[in-house]
């Protein structure tokens, strides 16, 4: 399990270390992952001016947590930082500045994420996969390669329930997300990264997405279960 101190430690090392890096990062302004994704999507409502406006006021937002960041030395945990945590925080930040509606700040925030699932190379990989004669065979053998290269033991806490030719069953325990959200104080936007998987995996042709629990919505797991459809029986409900 995560050592929370060590954790803490590294967000405290991550604010200092920012103070001195200050100045580099703003001779070289890094742009935020997903950005022009979200823009578009906040256009669709707001027009193409407001949503520039708050697209620079997202940046900003962006750019103050990246020069604080905490130093993770494993890629895999640097890469969710700074590509998805810090992007979505960034964007909860600069919403919540202009509008006291947490409802309406979440249903936005849903929309720009749903938005970045769609657009990613993985939303790619999972239709192209469905189109396969066996697409539950190439999921099965995906599942364990990604768990072992993206989501790490530093990160995440993960007990396999199943791993069979009827299904594909693990509880996440523990989560980097969650945890890297509620030392930021914003534990409540983890919920709709969680969101993503069911954007993700819900219309995998062949496979039947099934999550009944998620730490991010107050449950003590994050129960995945994906389910052979081709199988005469596929068991009952994740548990």
């Amino acid at each position: 399990m995560t050592d929370k101190r060590v954790f803490l430690a590294g967000l405290a090392t991550g604010a200092v270390g920012g103070l001195l890096v200050g100045r580099r990062l703003a001779a070289r302004p890094r742009r935020m992952p997903h950005l022009e994704i979200s823009q578009q999507v906040l256009a669709e409502t707001r027009g193409p001016i407001k949503a520039a406006l708050l697209a620079a006021r997202v940046q900003a937002c962006y750019d103050e947590l990246y020069a604080r960041r905490p130093r993770f030395h494993l890629p895999s945990l640097r890469q969710h930082l700074e590509a998805n945590i810090l992007p979505g925080l960034a964007l909860y930040q600069a919403l919540r500045e202009e509008n006291d509606d947490q409802e309406s700040v979440m249903a936005e925030v849903d929309r720009v994420f749903t938005a970045w699932v769609e657009h990613s190379d993985q939303h790619k990989l999972m239709r192209i996969m469905g189109r396969l004669s066996d697409p539950f065979a190439m999921l099965r053998i995906g599942n364990r390669l990604v768990l072992k290269m993206s989501y790490p033991p530093e990160g995440w806490t993960v007990e396999w329930v199943e791993d069979s030719d009827r299904c594909i069953a693990y509880d996440i325990r523990e989560c980097f997300y969650l945890n890297v959200l509620t030392a930021y104080g914003a534990p409540e936007l983890t919920a709709h990264f969680c969101r993503g998987d069911d954007v993700q995996f819900g219309n995998i042709p062949g496979v039947a997405w099934e999550r009944t629990k998620t730490l991010g919505r107050g449950d003590d797991r994050c129960n995945f279960r994906f389910c052979n459809q081709a199988c005469p029986e596929l068991g009952g409900a994740a548990q």
